[in-house]
């Protein structure tokens, strides 16, 4: 299955801001679904019910958008007694000779990445 729309690339992200910013996300869930979901997936025998392939959709479905609430703070993320960890997630774009030309912040709280996920993941289902 592909994708609606593909990411746009680097050259083409757009100037403003936000802009950048969901473009980021945007690469950033293409790549969630197509290097985990995709291949999780693709490891259900074919002998699989369709009851199997479902349940297995499932709880593939709610890990990855668990780890996008868990970017997104949705958690409390504690660390001992007296400490709280945030995660981060950088989308850092290298150029053709591995250096890096730009860093985009997008979590926690910069775009709805569990929302995003369900985007990603359904858009596809229905092609």
């Amino acid at each position: 299955m592909t994708f609606s729309k593909a990411p746009r690339d680097y050259d083409q992200w757009r100037s403003d801001d936000s802009g950048r910013a969901e473009d980021a996300a945007y690469t950033f869930g293409f790549h969630l679904i197509t290097n985990c979901r995709d291949e999780a997936m693709a490891t259900i025998p074919k002998n699989a019910t369709l009851e199997m392939v479902e349940a297995i959709q499932q709880a593939v479905d709610t890990a990855l958008h668990n780890v996008c609430d868990m970017l997104e703070g949705f958690w409390k993320l504690e660390a001992g007694p007296r400490h709280t960890i945030e995660l981060a997630l950088v989308v850092e774009v290298h150029d053709e000779n591995g250096e890096p030309v730009e860093s985009q912040r997008i979590s926690p709280c910069v775009h709805d990445l569990p929302i995003g996920y369900w985007k990603w993941a359904r858009e596809r289902e229905f092609q």
